[in-house]
Parts: structure tokens; sequence; C-alpha cells
């Protein structure tokens, strides 16, 4: 997999608007794309409506839309830049996560390892009160209710481009 160079390289107010912590990226391998496409076929066996969190300009809607038949994906992005450089046929558009309608979908894929403590809180609450489904997180959930309320089912290492990383499922009813 060749990651797009561009989204590397931002510009000064973007990082001093947004702040550079909240725009990191990195992405799955093939092989850890592999990974995750056969643990999502695990959990879901209809057709997937799926949306990504922070998905950059696309890249993982993009394969998992190819190696997912049964799938359709979208994908919000605070980073205009990043929106900008989309070269692939995905539907993505830019803005605020916590602004975002989750019920329409019925799995979420959040990289959400950059988020400080108290944005990661609110956005496990949305999730909470917004959706049900199969949830793909990066971080391991720490607000109290939402790991009362969900399913956990496992945590998988996954290759991505900086680590092989633990990547977890909850399911959300």
């Amino acid at each position: 997999m060749i990651l797009n160079s561009k989204l590397f390289i931002l510009p000064v107010e973007e990082i001093k608007s947004i702040g550079v912590a909240n725009l990191t990226y990195g992405s799955l391998t093939n092989k850890g794309l592999k990974t995750t496409t056969n643990t999502i076929n695990k959990y879901i066996k209809n057709d997937i409506y799926g949306f990504d969190l922070g998905c950059g300009d696309g890249e993982l809607i993009y394969h998992l839309e190819k190696l997912l038949p049964n799938s359709k994906w979208e994908g919000v992005e605070i980073s205009d830049h990043r929106i900008s450089n989309q070269s692939r046929d995905v539907c993505i558009w830019q803005g605020d996560m916590l602004d975002e309608n989750f019920r329409i979908y019925n799995v979420i894929h959040s990289d959400n390892l950059c988020l400080d403590d108290n944005i990661a809180e609110k956005l496990e609450k949305k999730i909470l009160n917004e959706f049900k489904g199969l949830y793909i997180t990066y971080r391991k959930p720490e607000y109290d209710k939402f790991l009362k309320k969900t399913l956990y089912l496992e945590t998988v290492y996954t290759e991505t481009t900086w680590t092989n990383h633990p990547i977890h499922y909850y399911l959300i009813d």
C-alpha cells in the first residue's frame, strides 16, 4: 500500500487552528487490511454501512469497499488539506466527528489514538447515544458507562504503518 505523501505535510494555519496532535496520520498495511476485513466479517453478516472517523483522504474506506463487497463506507476528516488531496473515488467530507450523525451506520471505525481524553470521552458518549453496531477503535475506551453498556468482542493485533497495534472491537446494541 502506498500512502499519499501529501497527507503528511500540513499547512501551518491548519496546525495552528487544529493542533498537530489532532492531525497525526498513519494507515493499515495490506496485511492489516486483511486482518481488519476478516474480523469485520466475523461480526457483520449482512450489508455494511460504515463510517470512518478521521478518514484522511479516504484510503481505508476505499480499500474496505473493495475487500468487503457488501459494504458502503463514508468518512469525515477534520483536516481540509487532507480532504482536498483526496485521490480516490470515495465519499468523504471535511468536518468534526462530534458534529456527525452516527445513527445511520452499522460499523464505525475510529483511529482515535490522537484524541485527548476529553474528546475521547465525548466521542464515546456520542456513540452510546446514537449508534448501534460494530465499533472498531484503536484506543481502549475508558468511559465507565461505555464499558458497562457495550459488549467487548475482542482485541486484534493489526499491522499498521507504524506498529503492530491492538485494535478493539465492541458491539453496541
